[in-house]
């Protein structure tokens, strides 16, 4: 189709206006694979969610698409046959059914507004507790809610010390720290631009947070969103803004020790593009980057 690439085959590609939302932009992704196996990926725009069956990776199908908030921003993630969408233009977090999507069919469930302000930039959720969290929106830092119930949300608690642009949270099962759930936070003052670094955060019990450790790394300029290496040694920061004089770089963070984290390195693509999400898989770690795709 025309795109630079290198190891790497496209193998399909829907333009937003062969979505028929009058879309603007997109927003953001996540997948979802059914009890069958069949995969699908959960495409948020500016307007709307779309469900596509991704099976046959050369021939997408388009289940269904709903409209959502208008917004530039929108995020999504699963629990289990549920997803949960949300949006800096408000609604809170809307709830759908996927537990019938092999067949075609996805069911809008309803909104969940209660915990402050209606508007989220990111949402993440820890699927091995069954605990969702709102990143951002206003000026919120976490707001955190059971998913005990998939269908229907339940707020718990709230940190908000600091505005966290986003956030990854996963359960320790052994070690040290074997038993305790910890969030792992972009996050800074004033919408997470002043101070702006790595917020560590047990989260164990929702109603008594506690801030473990707090990094910053070199040249700062917004702490965007970052993921851990599988073996939770490290995590990779990704900063949304310091691009300009400096190619697209990663900040390595050593986070072996949760009260004692540290810069460890940083690496770069040599690319001047902004970097933005990141994710680690099977020993690699996928970068999106503006305006450059992934790496």
């Amino acid at each position: 189709l025309g795109f630079a690439s290198h190891h790497i085959q496209l193998m399909s590609w829907i333009p937003l206006n062969n979505i028929a939302t009058g879309a603007s932009s997109g927003a953001d992704c996540w997948g979802y694979i059914s009890p069958s196996g069949r995969e699908y990926a959960l495409m948020t725009m500016s307007n709307a969610i779309s469900f596509v069956e991704i099976t046959n990776p050369s021939n997408p199908v388009i289940v269904d698409t709903f409209s959502e908030p208008s917004s530039l921003w929108h995020d999504v993630k699963v629990y289990q046959d549920h997803c949960y969408v949300v949006s800096e233009g408000g609604g809170g977090i809307h709830t759908y059914d996927m537990s019938n999507i092999d067949n075609g069919v996805v069911t809008y469930v309803g909104a969940t507004t209660s915990g402050g302000s209606s508007a989220t930039h990111n949402v993440a959720i820890n699927t091995d507790s069954g605990m969702l969290y709102r990143c951002g929106g206003s000026s919120n830092g976490l707001r955190i809610y059971s998913l005990a119930n998939p269908a229907s949300p339940s707020y718990v608690g709230s940190w908000d010390t600091r505005y966290v642009h986003d956030a990854q949270i996963v359960s320790y099962t052994s070690g040290p720290y074997a038993g305790r759930e910890i969030a792992f936070c972009c996050s800074g003052y004033n919408g997470g631009g002043t101070q702006t670094g790595l917020d560590i955060l047990d989260v164990t019990n929702p109603s008594n947070i506690i801030e473990m450790d707090r990094v910053f790394y070199s040249n700062p300029a917004y702490s965007h969103q970052g993921w851990l290496s599988e073996d939770r040694q490290y995590f990779y920061l990704g900063d949304e803004l310091d691009e300009g004089p400096m190619p697209t770089t990663t900040k390595v963070i050593d986070v072996s020790n949760l009260t004692n984290a540290f810069e460890q390195t940083t690496f770069t693509n040599g690319n001047s593009a902004t970097g933005h999400n990141l994710y680690v898989h099977n020993g690699f770690c996928y970068q999106a980057n503006y305006r450059s795709g992934v790496r």
